[in-house]
Order: C-alpha cells, then structure tokens, then sequence
C-alpha cells in the first residue's frame, strides 16, 4: 500500500465496493498458557503483531479493499497506532475465546464476523469478504479469479482435506445477502460449542435451513449430510476456486492460493514468491 494512501476513502476506490472484515489476537503469553488443551496450529509469528503487517500488505494488495474492517477481541498486544489507522479498528470488551471453549453466546472469532459484516451492510457494500488474521494471499487477480467464478450469493472454502463441510478463513458474500445471512447467523440458536462455525455458516445461507436447525433437525450426522446436500443441490453457496486454506499441501505452484496456520518454512516460501 503506498504511502499516503488512505483506504478508508470510497473515491479513491471506483469499482465495487468491497469491505474486507477480519478478527485480532495477540498475547505475549505462550499459546499453551494462553490456551491450556488446544493444540497451536502454524508458526508462532501468525499470532504475533509484525505479522500484520504482512496480512495487510496481502489483503490491500490482492483484494484492493474499499474498506478493511478489523475487529479486536480486546487483545493484550496490538499493532501500532499508525498500523491502526489503516484499517476501521473496533474493539471488543472481552475475549470471547475459540469456538470450542467460548464465554458468551458467540465465539470471538464469530463475533469477529458478525461486527465487520454488520459494518460492510450498514456501508452499502457490494460484496463483503472475510480473510482471517493468518490468512495470506497470492495472486495479483485473485479477487477477479473469485468474482467471476461466484455461481451463489456465498462462497466458501472447500472443506476438502478438513474435518469440516467447508472453510471459514476466507470468504466471500454478495452485499446483497448479507442482511439475511447475518441475521440468520444471529437467529441460530446453539452456541459455537455446540454447532461449529462451519455448519452455521451452510444453515445461514437459507431460511428455512436455520428454522430446521432450530428445531434440532440437524444433530445427527445423517441429517447434517443430508442437509449439506440440499444446500449444495440448491445452489445456497459454492467454493472459491483456489485453496487451500488449513488443507495442504498449499498449492505454491499456481497463480492463486491461499494459506492459514502457516509453519515458518510455509511463511518464508510465500514471502519470497510475493518479494
């Protein structure tokens, strides 16, 4: 981002309007005392404040945001004022923590979410895009490659390679849609502990999907597949065209990809390959 530059300034931005949201966290606690029982996924340095530096500079270089939208879960450490000013800052109260061991009725990644694609709606933008605070880029056309490959109003990571139906690390929705999609995500009533992230993320593409999850149609296994399938059968989303997200191996060879949970010798190849 050159200097001067001020994202936050919509005539500097012909075009769509994209609003990138995003979450922050940082400790200068080690994670397994931050963390006690959850396994640290990727290098240490993707939770620490110089890595944002090198998220932003992705995200404002490969999305060519109108806005970035970074929501802070009142964490410890934070980047400097003038890193701050880049970016519409918001923070949080609390931590909310992970979705597997959250206060409240949301996780701080959901809320995260929920805050940034809030301010994307209440900005009139055209399409809102989520990219995690380890998430990195490549690809100068990536937005375009995404753009024109949207068949539905939501698109995902592939959940190829994962535990999960889909990914949440990078995303993309139609302005459009967004109110719905919110306030579906709002209206669904079990807590990210309960009902993972990634399974909201499909019963909020649809009405009648978040009243049926509602009523406890979807707690088996079966029913959550057969539910997936509907989804997928109607159209509700689809899947970026590029990985890999937290799936490997990151496909460092092709024009467009994306990475989470980056090991140092992941983030060292990716630095040399964007140089």
């Amino acid at each position: 981002m050159s200097a001067g530059t001020d994202i936050r300034d919509p005539a500097l931005k012909p075009g769509p309007r994209i609003v990138v949201g995003s979450g922050w966290w940082s400790s200068d606690r080690e994670f397994k005392q931050e963390f006690p029982g959850r396994k640290e996924l990727g290098d240490a340095v993707i939770r620490s404040v110089p890595f944002f530096e090198l998220w932003l500079d992705s995200v404002s270089k490969v999305m060519a945001p109108s806005e970035i939208v970074v929501v802070d879960s009142a964490a410890p450490l934070k980047p400097d004022a003038e890193k701050r000013s880049n970016v519409r800052w918001i923070e949080l109260p609390f931590n909310a923590r992970h979705s597997t061991d959250h206060v409240g009725r949301w996780s701080g990644w959901m809320r995260s979410v929920l805050v940034s694609g809030n301010y994307a709606m209440a900005s009139d933008c055209d399409y809102f895009v989520y990219v995690e605070q380890d998430c990195l880029l490549q690809g100068a056309d990536l937005w375009k490659t995404c753009k024109d490959a949207m068949t539905a109003d939501h698109m995902f990571g592939s959940g190829a390679g994962t535990p999960q139906p889909l990914q949440q690390s990078f995303f993309v929705i139609r302005g459009a849609a967004l109110p719905g999609f919110l306030a579906n995500l709002t209206r669904l009533e079990r807590r990210d502990r309960d009902l993972s992230p990634e399974w909201k993320f499909v019963w909020a593409c649809s009405d009648t999907l978040t009243r049926l999850a509602n009523v406890g149609l979807f707690r088996t296994k079966i029913t959550r597949k057969a539910g997936l399938k509907i989804a997928k059968a109607l159209g509700l989303f689809c899947f970026l065209p590029v990985g890999s997200g937290r799936a490997r191996p990151i496909p460092f060879d092709t024009p467009h990809y994306y990475f989470q949970h980056g090991t140092g010798d992941e983030i060292a190849r990716y630095q040399r390959e964007v140089a």
